[in-house]
């Protein structure tokens, strides 16, 4: 019993505490202004110092990092005492956590600044794993040990990254918008608004039919009288672009430029997919005459389909289409919320020109049902953005803030290709001082950064430099500015003179009290800052060249410079007009540039979004003789209409297919099976065109949505949350559940769809997914009877005992089907688990050998490993190497195993089982039910559960009996000690009586004898008065 104790109590250690070894790069203080966007940055500038051995707090080290809650410490790895250490901090005060997506072997977590403490600051320690698939079980051990203290502690959870990951999604239909001079509208807003829509819609239709060419672009608002209150109705625009749908959104949401080209993934999609704004905001839109006044209609043939997002502190409006935010309303600016069949919420709209007035947006849903949990959901986010803005006092910036500027562009270049982030940048650096320019600008050169990206880290590292040392003169200007507005105020109102002043407060910086004069700049700063940033604009200083001292005059040239001998007074109209001329050719020249230049950034964006959709490892890669093959092939005028030989084109899959153009062969052979195989008429999909789907609602929306983050999530193009991935991964499986309402949707098909995306475009995708499904079958293993993969794991199970007899045997020794392994290889075509070169050499071979390839597969895997399967022993050791210790193949077993599923034939063996299948339910259906062995049968569960009864009792009195037994125990170790010690006190007491007579005996020894009679009678009267004592206190 003690040595099983003895053992759970290690194992229990063992657990609490743990330990990993990482590279530890450094650390560095934070000020308290710093914001999320501002933190990969701040990250990259510790990783930086370290790689480069840089002098300060970051120096890369190899440590050991204990977790020992409620503590977190850092140790040297080459110290064996761990009461050495380079940090402690306790769990609870990790804020957050950062993982890099460009390199997944580093993270980091920020410390905050302790409550307790005033003088504790802020702080970010980056670490690194040896291997990437380290990190996610460090942090989530980390948030363990974290959430354990903060229990321990009864102290509210603390927030974290996953809240953005959490955050509610729905897909809704935007209807129009509504300008309302109240934030309070009536409870009939909703329906009198669809009312007026519908009513638009009738009109409009009725005015193209009477026009032949009708003009879409009609005034964009109408007054009309609804209710008690005037109402300024707007609907979504008809611009003859996808991006027309929601024009009004991005005019009167009050978005700056770099909102209306954000994206959610490296902002290359938007960039890809945007339509060039149509120019001229003040021209007049020619109207039908027999269209109503101030009408605009909606526009019912564009797609109007939404994500509406309930974030933490902000709603989105995310746009499948362009992959861009639309609409970002924060909580702080909605009034009200209201709902019918249809829900919309009103909000507060800055307009340039004019006061603030307030819109109302009006969206529709699936269902009714659906309605009702997306006002629910705006609800419950309410209230916790409330409770948080409450509990915690945060720092709040004004717009003038050095550190609300830095904030805006890191948020502006987050995500951004490195190029396009260093244009950003640089336009940001063309509002500083032409000293500060100069500065950082040398700075960053005398590090020689190597790429474009290490330049924007060294340029941030300075900003922030920059913006927190101005940071602390802007907080004493904002004290001094208040401090003047309060006396200026208290005098104003002692005087009662101040009905003429008009004298606003404002919470901006005090640049505006003092006159600057402008800085003479020297021509080699002019030139230098040409240079050095050339999309800055001309500074002020740079203006006055009219003030210039001669000592900052122009060098001389070896030419004298041609003075023009033309002057405003002197000029001829020719000359104007041939000045006019050039100046509109320049124009011209500059245009067809900035066309060029757009194109060229497209084109380059296309590539960058191709190169990193392709980055896997190829296996069995090309050579150059079957790429010339595929490129001969794919060139091929008549490739769609006639049919090339089975044979050849078998015999080129099996040598390779070039990664670049791996989709264009897919879709080359989904059209050579067609020719070939052409599906009855009834097994045909819909032909329902692509972009028609995307304009529907779907109903499987939560599912969707949900398995959008775990399909391929370390796969950089999927990655980021509603992204460009993400969402054409959205709209291709929402197209393809409003296709195929038997199927709808299934978990697996997310990465089939997923794996066609990163090879060729959504339509293709779209359909090549079509062909998979209906003309290979695939679609039948997706049913919501799947009786298909019944049938596909019967045939596996079957398979294993014919082909490796001693691995079915093992197998179900241990109980374990196909299903329990099997299953997620079918359903995802091996993309869930297995390396995605190794997935897409499987794909190559699916389209000339059918479903019958995953079966091969199957079986080839089973057999290269059945030698480590035999030697597990347990079911949870089997099943944990067939989920977990497979999947990880090495490139040459992927390439064995691949080259074995080629020469492998099975297709006779299939089909028996099959049919082999169906015959064994045929029987089993067809057999009359055995009354009497259901009757034994239920009579002997009834005793079993009878029997399970007693033995639960018998446990309940065996476990109150040991307790009993234990407590006994407990107390017969407490007498038996008691004993113990009653024993060692009594012979310690018999030995000093043994003594004190020894002693007596000596002293009477040495008395005469006189004395002796004397003390003898002493003693004697002693006890005659002890006992007549005793006697009279017995009396009553």
């Amino acid at each position: 019993m003690e040595g099983q104790d003895g053992k759970g109590n290690n194992d229990s250690n063992q657990k609490a505490d743990k330990r990993f070894a990482l590279w530890y790069m450094g650390w560095s203080s934070l000020d308290k202004r710093t914001t999320l966007p501002m933190l990969p940055w701040l990250v990259a500038e510790i990783r930086r110092k370290s790689e480069k051995n840089e002098s300060g707090p970051a120096q890369a080290r190899e440590v050991q990092l204990y977790l020992s809650p409620p503590l977190i410490r850092c140790v040297p790895a080459n110290s064996s005492n761990p009461s050495v250490f380079i940090f402690e901090h306790k769990a609870q005060f990790i804020s957050r956590f950062i993982h890099n997506s460009h390199d997944l072997s580093y993270f980091a977590y920020l410390i905050r600044s302790q409550p307790d403490n005033p003088e504790s600051e802020m702080a970010c320690h980056v670490f690194k794993a040896c291997d990437p698939n380290q990190v996610p079980e460090v942090i989530s051990s980390i948030r363990q040990v974290s959430k354990a203290a903060l229990k321990e502690e009864s102290k509210p959870k603390q927030e974290s990254d996953e809240s953005f990951y959490n955050s509610q999604k729905f897909e809704v239909l935007y209807c129009g918008k509504v300008t309302v001079n109240h934030k309070k509208a009536p409870s009939t807003l909703i329906d009198d608004c669809i009312d007026k829509f519908r009513q638009h819609e009738i009109e409009r239709n009725s005015s193209l039919c009477e026009v032949d060419e009708p003009e879409p672009n009609l005034n964009e608002e109408e007054l009309s009288e609804v209710g008690n209150g005037n109402l300024d109705m707007t609907s979504s625009s008809s611009t003859g672009s996808l991006l027309g749908s929601f024009e009004c959104i991005l005019e009167d949401s009050g978005f700056g430029e770099q909102q209306e080209i954000r994206t959610r993934c490296n902002s290359l999609a938007g960039g890809l997919q945007k339509r060039p704004r149509e120019t001229g905001k003040g021209s007049t839109r020619r109207r039908h005459a027999s269209a109503p006044n101030n009408v605009q209609p909606s526009d019912a043939d564009k797609n109007r389909t939404m994500l509406f997002q309930v974030g933490r502190f902000e709603v989105n409006l995310i746009s499948p289409d362009t992959k861009s935010v639309v609409l970002e309303k924060n909580f702080k600016d909605i009034s009200s919320c209201s709902q019918t069949d249809h829900f919309g919420f009103i909000c507060r709209d800055v307009v340039e020109s004019g006061p603030a007035q307030y819109v109302c947006y009006v969206f529709q849903c699936a269902s009714e049902s659906l309605v009702d949990e997306v006002m629910l959901t705006l609800k419950q986010a309410f209230t916790t953005a409330a409770a948080l803005q409450s509990s915690k006092n945060q720092i709040k910036l004004c717009e003038a803030c050095p550190m609300h500027d830095l904030h805006k562009l890191c948020e502006r270049i987050e995500g951004l290709y490195p190029p396009r982030a260093k244009l950003a940048i640089q336009k940001y650096l063309s509002q500083l001082s032409d000293n500060e320019q100069v500065n950082i600008f040398e700075r960053v050169q005398k590090m020689k950064p190597a790429s474009d990206h290490e330049e924007n880290e060294l340029v941030i590292l300075h900003l922030r430099q920059l913006c927190e040392t101005k940071q602390k003169v802007h907080g004493l200007k904002m004290l001094l500015f208040y401090s003047f507005e309060l006396a200026y105020l208290v005098l104003f109102l002692c005087s009662g003179n101040g009905e003429g002043r008009k004298r606003s407060l404002s919470g901006c910086s005090t640049d505006s009290l003092t006159l600057v004069p402008p800085r003479r700049v020297s021509w080699r700063q002019k030139i230098f800052l040409r240079v050095a940033s050339p999309m800055s604009k001309p500074s002020a200083s740079m203006q006055h060249v009219d003030h210039m001292d001669g000592r900052e005059l122009l060098p001389l040239s070896p030419r004298a410079p041609q003075v023009s001998p033309l002057s405003p007074e002197q000029g001829s109209p020719a000359d104007y007009r041939a000045l006019w001329k050039k100046a509109i050719h320049q124009q011209i020249l500059l245009i067809r540039m900035e066309k060029e230049n757009q194109r060229l950034e497209a084109s380059r964006d296309e590539l960058h979004i191709r190169k990193m959709k392709l980055d896997y490892q190829e296996v069995c890669q090309c050579s150059k003789e079957v790429q010339a093959l595929w490129d001969r092939k794919l060139s091929s005028p008549c490739r769609t209409k006639v049919q090339w030989d089975k044979e050849e084109i078998h015999s080129a899959v099996c040598q390779g297919v070039p990664k670049s153009r791996r989709g264009e062969v897919w879709l080359l052979l989904s059209q050579q099976y067609r020719l070939h195989h052409r599906l009855p008429q009834r097994q045909q999909p819909p032909e329902t065109p692509y972009q028609d789907l995307l304009k529907q609602l779907t109903a499987q929306q939560h599912a969707i949505l949900v398995d959008l983050g775990r399909t391929f999530p370390t796969h950089q193009y999927f990655s980021t949350q509603l992204g460009a991935g993400q969402l054409s991964l959205y709209n291709l499986l929402k197209a393809y559940s409003l296709l195929d309402t038997e199927v709808g949707y299934c978990q697996g098909i997310s990465f089939v769809a997923g794996l066609l995306l990163l090879h060729m475009s959504e339509e293709q995708a779209f359909d090549t997914l079509k062909f998979l499904m209906y003309d290979l079958g695939i679609r039948r293993q997706y049913r919501p009877d799947m009786i298909s993969l019944q049938i596909q794991m019967y045939q596996l199970s079957r398979l294993l005992h014919d082909y490796h007899r001693n691995v079915y045997t093992h197998l179900e020794e241990h109980e374990i089907c196909p299903s329990l392994y099997a299953a997620p290889w079918f359903l995802t075509l091996f993309a869930s688990q297995f390396p995605l070169g190794f997935v897409a050499r499987i794909f190559d071979l699916l389209f000339v050998q059918g479903t019958e390839v995953i079966f091969k597969v199957a079986l080839c895997l089973l057999s290269s490993h059945r030698g480590e399967i035999l030697e597990c022993d347990g079911f949870e050791s089997i099943v944990d190497y067939l989920k977990s210790t497979i999947p990880t193949l090495t490139h040459s077993q992927m390439e064995e195993t691949i080259t074995k599923a080629i020469k492998m034939d099975i297709s006779k063996q299939l089909h028996a089982y099959e049919v082999e299948y169906h015959v064994l339910q045929d029987e089993l259906s067809d057999a009359p039910p055995p009354s009497e062995d259901s009757d034994r049968l239920d009579k002997l569960e009834k005793a079993n559960a009878q029997l399970k009864k007693q033995n639960m009792d018998l446990l309940e009195k065996l476990q109150a009996a040991r307790l009993k037994i234990q407590t006994l125990e407990s107390s017969v170790e407490s007498f038996l000690s008691r004993e113990s010690k009653m024993k060692h006190l009594l012979r310690s007491l018999e030995q000093e009586k043994a003594s004190y007579q020894k002693t007596i005996e000596r002293m009477r020894s040495s008395l005469p004898s006189d004395a002796v009679a004397d003390v003898e009678m002493t003693q004697l009267k002693s006890s005659t008065n002890g006992k007549a004592k005793e006697t009279a206190c017995k009396k009553p």
